[in-house]
């Protein structure tokens, strides 16, 4: 496999009461942690209970998430941040900076800058393995954990994941992936090259491919820049995942979000649900980005699990 279909691949597999979609009228809070070997830019949006949100890729950043995500932010203090080496964090792009230890320690960093207690961790795509390993090291900070739209923390649906993407994959996409990934531009990581790599791969993903200029993927040039070296870094320090056996060490409150139409199959879902401890599956009229297609769905689904919490 090569270092671009090893990068897409992993980046496009990377509250009683119903939330009515609302803008979010307060503004955002900004800033930076500065740790030992890197800096993590952070935004904090909402009102009410705490959750950090861990993006996908590995290699964006948390910018694909807004504006749509912000509607959870009409209950929740809503923490979005970048991974480090992209968006407006920096690190070094070498495997002692870039490895999964760090990434977990990342969200325990922002925690206690914020000063919360307790707090739930939302993770999106491969951001729900982020999430889930937290899960595993720092139970005693957890209040909840949400997995929207996980990608699999194994490979028994690995087949079936991959040819569920490529039935929705149409001549069009692979002749538009393959004249940009030879490209000069692509080679020299343009943000605006890499932007369209992206929206062609995520498009094969929606309920509605037509929708995906209504996501917001227009990479910053730090992301573009560094967005493959942090993916494969992160993927060398995990090697093969087989998490199967230890899901049921979490014993938080979990809850999954599976989009219908995303590329992991529903009984990958199913099983991680009933193989937690206290897992709740909610199955979303959605593909991999259910903040923009089925948000109402979303949002009753994180209240009915907040409010059984309570």
């Amino acid at each position: 496999m090569t270092r671009t279909t090893t990068y897409l691949v992993a980046c496009s597999l990377v509250l009683t009461m119903l939330m009515p979609p609302m803008t979010v009228a307060q503004p955002a809070r900004q800033g930076m942690v500065t740790l030992e070997n890197a800096r993590l830019f952070y935004e904090v949006i909402g009102n009410g209970e705490p959750i950090i949100v861990v993006h996908g890729g590995p290699g964006l950043d948390h910018g694909y998430l807004q504006p749509g995500l912000d509607a959870l932010a009409s209950r929740h203090t809503l923490v979005y941040y970048d991974q480090r080496g992209t968006g407006r964090s920096a690190a070094s792009l070498d495997s002692a900076t870039i490895n999964m230890d760090t990434f977990v320690e990342d969200i325990e960093a922002l925690r206690q800058t914020l000063g919360f207690g307790r707090v739930s961790v939302m993770g999106h795509s491969f951001g729900g393995l982020i999430a889930m390993e937290y899960a595993f090291r720092h139970p005693e900070t957890l209040r909840a954990l949400i997995l929207m739209n996980p990608v699999e923390p194994g490979t028994k649906y690995r087949q079936a994941t991959v040819e569920r993407q490529r039935r929705r994959q149409t001549a069009e996409d692979r002749q538009e992936l393959e004249e940009l990934t030879q490209s000069e531009a692509f080679a020299a990581r343009d943000a605006a090259t890499l932007s369209q790599v992206f929206r062609v791969s995520f498009r094969q993903v929606l309920k509605d491919r037509d929708r995906i200029f209504e996501l917001e993927l227009d990479l910053p040039s730090a992301t573009a820049h560094n967005g493959q070296d942090v993916a494969l870094l992160l993927g060398g320090s995990l090697g093969p995942i087989d998490w199967w056996g230890r899901i049921p060490e979490i014993q938080t409150p979990t809850l999954i979000l599976h989009g219908r139409y995303d590329a992991p199959p529903i009984d990958m879902s199913r099983e991680l649900a009933e193989t937690l401890p206290v897992g709740t599956l909610e199955v979303l009229d959605a593909g991999h980005f259910p903040y923009l297609e089925d948000r109402d769905g979303l949002l009753s689904a994180v209240s009915g699990f907040f409010a059984g919490l309570r």
